[in-house]
């Protein structure tokens, strides 16, 4: 079974690297002072809207039945989108609580006192459903422009905005942070058509990240189901399938 943590773990590195090309350009193309001192400077919501999440009791999430349900525990300390995280929702909902594949959430609540969660954003994956539902302690961020999606997803993740519009959350306990913080943030907008072409570059290593944690999930399902059977008996060694085969 070693072949197929081997394989995951491959995978999870080849990810790492994807995302940090993907910082990089970023960084690159719209980090220097001198390129921005070019630019107009606005707030956030000139380019973005926010929906906010839906409510919920206990009651209505499942861990088989139902539609995706995105959470709190589905975005990653300092960013980024945890797919074990993914619960089920079997209560009624709105479509202005839906998302899909490619949507760009933020966690406006933080049960960390080290501000690692709070204001940091995540990209939600492919589902088993056209569409799943968040939760209350997320917010959806949606580009006015929809050919603005991956710029802004770069800026949420990697221009340094999470850092300063973290320190707004506020909460005994558990933090939490208003969504106009986010909206209200100012910062040099580079111009559409740049925002466009940066679109186009970064989109294959998003798709690249995604079909690598697809090909993980599979390997760990296969992985996960084999071993009982070998425990049990029922099936041999001789008889494990290559992990290559199992997942392309």
């Amino acid at each position: 079974l070693s072949a197929y943590d081997d394989l995951i773990e491959n995978n999870t590195r080849r990810i790492g690297v994807l995302e940090e090309m993907a910082r990089a350009l970023y960084r690159h193309w719209f980090s220097s002072p001198i390129i921005q001192s070019h630019w107009k400077r606005d707030c956030l919501s000139s380019v973005a809207r926010i929906q906010r999440g839906r409510s919920y009791k206990g009651s209505e999430l499942s861990e088989d039945d139902g539609l995706p349900f995105i959470n709190l525990k589905c975005i990653d300390r300092d960013g980024g989108f945890r797919r074990s995280g993914i619960k089920r929702f079997q209560g009624p909902s709105k479509t202005s609580h839906h998302v899909s594949p490619g949507d760009i959430v933020v966690a406006v609540t933080d049960m960390t006192q080290e501000r690692r969660v709070v204001a940091r954003a995540g990209r939600v994956p492919r589902l088993d459903h056209p569409h799943g539902v968040f939760s209350m302690d997320l917010v959806r961020i949606d580009p006015i422009d929809p050919s603005d999606r991956l710029w802004l997803y770069g800026f949420l993740r990697y221009s340094g905005m999470a850092d300063e519009v973290k320190q707004h959350a506020n909460g005994a306990n558990v933090l939490h942070l208003h969504p106009d913080r986010i909206l209200s943030y100012e910062t040099w907008l580079p111009p559409p058509e740049l925002r466009t072409r940066y679109g186009a570059f970064a989109d294959p290593l998003w798709e690249c990240c995604e079909s690598l944690a697809d090909s993980n999930e599979g390997l760990r399902a296969a992985r996960d189901l084999l071993l009982p059977k070998l425990l049990s008996g029922e099936l041999s060694v001789d008889r494990i399938p290559d992990p290559a085969a199992v997942v392309p």
